[in-house]
């Protein structure tokens, strides 16, 4: 979902396991090749489940702006769960 200074980054992947503490983190810029701003959103783990719905809200975005970003998800000690997706894009309104 992207709003003018407001977006929010929504993914699906496998369950990372470890830790039921973990964060998903979104990794963005302007330019793909220095996605230096990062954003995390908290999220409690449901073990049971095979897959997990991560959502990271940022904020403060520039209107009418191109967007590249990455997905990544950590456990509680900010060690990376090695899910990282490939570079993405969006633009705000």
């Amino acid at each position: 979902m992207a709003r003018d200074r407001l977006t929010i980054i929504r993914w699906t992947s496998n369950n990372p396991g470890g830790s039921p503490e973990h964060y998903g983190v979104v990794h963005y810029g302007t330019d793909p090749k220095n996605l230096s701003q990062t954003a995390k959103s908290h999220i409690r783990l449901n073990q049971s489940h095979s897959y997990t719905i991560f959502r990271v809200r940022m904020d403060d975005l520039k209107p009418r702006t191109t967007y590249y970003y990455r997905v990544d998800s950590m456990d509680d000690h900010g060690a990376s769960d090695g899910v990282i997706s490939s570079v993405k894009t969006f633009t705000t309104p």
